[in-house]
């Protein structure tokens, strides 16, 4: 029977008519605002799926729009963004970098830094250089030194050999000043035997050698006389040798050998070879008494 009634209200609402507003508005006057049609629909008793609440008026009101809460940013972004933050402190601290300091700046501070290292390399350089000058004087004085001392030992070892060498002829020089003979030194000498001593009495020079290995030696006398090979033979060998003396003839010398004695004459000076124990050789003797 209600529902009934709304539909008889529903009919003569919808069979009214109304005037058209839609005409060209260039010829027919701006319409007023429509004002809203209320309906009023009671709710039916056996009708439950409807909301409970209903509203009073349908009267529609226009009303502000919510206002809209600003954007958030997300957990995980923020954690992120901080993270970059302290690893960017951290590479600026460092490289000795402010965060804050511009182009130019960073620049300049780069130009700074070249110029430090390069004048740190040159000092050390000049450093090392006077090190190395310093060691090389060091070495070079010490090699002064030591080439010195080794020449100076060269020197020396020279002259004492020098001296060992000629020793024999300075003293045969010295005694032949005192006794005013040409003497001469024997340019061979055997093998072992070396000058012990030389003398010089009543105008003769008496030349003494000695084995190094043992006792044994022989003696070489030189005295100035005008004898020649036959007065030599007469007034000496006949009366100082034996019957058994030999005679050789070599480089025009005339030398008389008895055993191992010898005697021969030479440039108006008589040589006369005396070994007590007969250790040289007839070969030995001759080798002496070509050498004077």
């Amino acid at each position: 029977m209600q529902r009934s009634e709304n539909d008889k209200k529903a009919a003569v609402v919808h069979r009214q008519v109304m005037t058209s507003t839609t005409l060209n508005r260039r010829y027919v006057r701006r319409p007023g605002r429509s004002t809203d049609v209320a309906v009023t629909v009671k709710k039916s008793p056996s009708v439950s799926h409807f909301s409970s609440q209903v509203a009073k008026s349908e009267t529609r009101t226009i009303t502000s729009e919510p206002e809209i809460a600003p954007a958030s940013s997300h957990p995980l972004q923020s954690l992120a963004n901080q993270r970059v933050r302290v690893r960017r402190d951290t590479i600026n601290a460092q490289t000795g970098l402010l965060s804050n300091k511009t182009a130019q700046q960073l620049k300049d501070d780069a130009i700074k830094k070249a110029l430090s290292s390069t004048l740190q390399q040159e000092k050390n350089e000049k450093k090392q250089t006077k090190a190395s000058r310093k060691e090389n004087k060091l070495h070079f004085g010490f090699g002064r030194v030591l080439l010195a001392l080794s020449c100076a030992a060269v020197a020396v070892f020279a002259i004492v050999y020098f001296v060992n060498l000629n020793m024999p002829d300075i003293s045969l020089r010295v005694a032949a000043m005192q006794t005013g003979i040409e003497a001469s030194y024997p340019s061979y000498v055997p093998r072992n035997y070396a000058l012990a001593d030389i003398t010089s009495e009543n105008g003769k020079i008496t030349l003494n050698f000695k084995n190094v290995q043992d006792d044994t030696g022989f003696t070489i006398i030189e005295e100035k006389s005008s004898w020649d090979s036959n007065a030599l033979l007469s007034n000496y060998v006949k009366n100082e040798f034996s019957e058994g003396y030999s005679t050789i003839r070599e480089q025009g010398l005339t030398i008389f050998i008895d055993k191992s004695n010898a005697a021969w004459v030479n440039g108006g000076v008589v040589y006369k070879l005396v070994t007590p124990n007969d250790d040289l050789t007839k070969k030995q003797i001759k080798s002496i008494a070509t050498s004077l």
